[in-house]
């Protein structure tokens, strides 16, 4: 089954960088990026041992989602506000959160339901036009803002660096990370890096990894 073979690669690659970096494979966490990936092919990660499932796209997160399933869902993409109500509660973790008015709104939506929801910081480690995020100048100051919400709980910080970034940019990130961890009380996780950049994010102190195409192959992105 190609699914179990690449998944058996994927756990060999982390297995390596943490040896490589003296950590334990225990520290980093593999958050399965799904996007466009059917959910029959998604319900079969648990049983070959990842039971973390990150989704882009709210649309997406809702044709997939089996609140009975033995998986734990992430959003790792751009979160509008007003789609905000269709995942709180149902995930784990809400990793894109990058401008007051989302966090206020998943904070709002959040005490609505009386719980209280897991998010991170995203950050625009390279300063790219294209993608979303905190200015990194701006990250701590801003993730302190949002532990002063009653009903989010910061649990750190989320980054997609350039493709063919060099190691100082995810230095940073985790100089970010190692800051944060002062000022904020729950904030544990660094989640960097992705299928072909995994091993650099692992030696920086990645302790969650988002890959995609090295468990689910090439995928047609719409």
């Amino acid at each position: 089954m190609e699914l179990a073979y690449n998944v058996s690669r994927l756990l060999e690659r982390v297995r390596k960088a943490c040896a490589e970096a003296g950590r334990s494979e225990s520290e980093v966490r593999i958050v399965a990026a799904s996007k466009c990936v059917d959910a029959q092919t998604v319900y079969k990660l648990p049983s070959l041992g990842i039971t973390e499932v990150g989704e882009n796209r709210v649309s997406e997160f809702n044709a997939k989602y089996d609140g009975g399933a033995p998986l734990k869902w992430h959003i790792i993409g751009a979160l509008q506000t007003n789609k905000v109500r269709y995942v709180v509660g149902k995930t784990a973790m809400i990793q894109s959160v990058d401008r007051q008015s989302l966090a206020e709104t998943i904070d709002r939506i959040s005490a609505r339901a009386q719980i209280v929801t897991d998010v991170l910081i995203e950050v625009n480690i390279g300063g790219e036009q294209s993608k979303s995020g905190v200015a990194p100048e701006a990250a701590l100051e801003f993730a302190s803002q949002c532990s002063e919400l009653k009903n989010l709980r910061v649990r750190g910080l989320m980054s997609v660096p350039p493709v063919g970034a060099e190691y100082p940019l995810y230095e940073k990130m985790r100089a970010l990370f190692d800051e944060m961890r002062g000022s904020c009380p729950y904030a544990d996780t660094l989640s960097m890096g992705m299928s072909g950049d995994l091993e650099t994010a692992i030696k920086c102190g990645a302790t969650m990894i988002r890959p995609g195409r090295a468990l689910f192959g090439e995928r047609i992105v719409g």
